[in-house]
């Protein structure tokens, strides 16, 4: 009976034991989500903050370049923009230009990225379909839209080709544009 009782309170203790560890376990664990979310918390600004930065020093490197391009494809250009911010709180529309060019008859609006998708495409066209609502001082000017980027994603390229986009190729400090055929490029 002794021994029994000695066993139980063992066990007991053993039991106790078990339950802190238990408790100290989960304790450490969730004390590990919490850094773990903190941490990727961090590394996403931070990758925030670097796609930003890398977008403005694209934009800043396509500006001229570009611009020499679109010359070269016989676009007459007069003025630039750079990072235009359009909005219409009544019909609840905003949106940014990276890079406008423009003549008395037409303007090209360009979007720059690092990395083109097609997704991304479709999200500058369909954008696009507002341009003139937004920027209204633009409405009599043939709209003409080119996407820039230092990659194209497989098949992206075809793609703003198939949607009647120019084409602008980033590498290193060249520019270069595919031929233009006007006929074919997408109007706004």
């Amino acid at each position: 009976i002794e021994t029994d009782k000695r066993i139980e309170a063992s066990r007991i203790e053993t039991d106790k034991r078990i339950e802190a560890s238990r408790i100290e376990t989960e304790r450490l664990f969730k004390d590990s989500l919490r850094r773990m979310e903190k941490t990727d918390k961090k590394l996403k600004d931070l990758n925030d903050q670097f796609v930003s930065q890398t977008g403005h020093i694209l934009e800043g490197l396509t500006k001229r370049s570009a611009l020499r391009a679109l010359q070269k494809a016989g676009f007459k250009v007069e003025q630039s923009f750079k990072e235009m911010t359009g909005s219409n709180s009544e019909l609840g529309l905003n949106m940014e230009i990276d890079l406008l060019y423009v003549d008395t008859t037409e303007a090209i609006a360009v979007e720059v990225k690092t990395q083109c998708t097609k997704s991304k495409i479709n999200h500058f066209l369909k954008q696009m379909r507002n341009f003139k609502l937004l920027y209204p001082h633009f409405a009599d000017l043939d709209v003409y839209v080119a996407i820039a980027a230092l990659n194209f994603a497989k098949e992206a390229e075809a793609y703003a080709r198939e949607k009647g986009l120019i084409v602008i190729h980033v590498s290193d400090d060249v520019f270069s544009i595919d031929p233009v055929e006007r006929e074919k490029l997408k109007k706004f």
